[in-house]
């Protein structure tokens, strides 16, 4: 699954991981894979109802949280 991320949301990725913000309800810490192959982790995002719904389905969930 492919998200926008940076300022202003000029990058766009490839998210590899994610789990639940338990800070802040509706909120994913996704792990990125940028086009050059570096990983990111803990990009905070909100998702669409449309992009939870894929990201639940394609990308599997990190359980360790980190």
């Amino acid at each position: 699954m492919e998200v926008t991320y940076g300022l202003n949301n000029q990058k766009i990725g490839r998210v590899v991981a994610w789990h639940e913000d338990a800070t802040q309800k509706g909120n994913f810490v996704l792990t990125i894979e940028t086009s050059t192959g570096t990983v990111i982790h803990s990009v905070e995002k909100k998702l669409s109802k449309k992009q939870e719904e894929e990201l639940k389905r394609i990308v599997p969930k990190d359980d360790t949280g980190l």
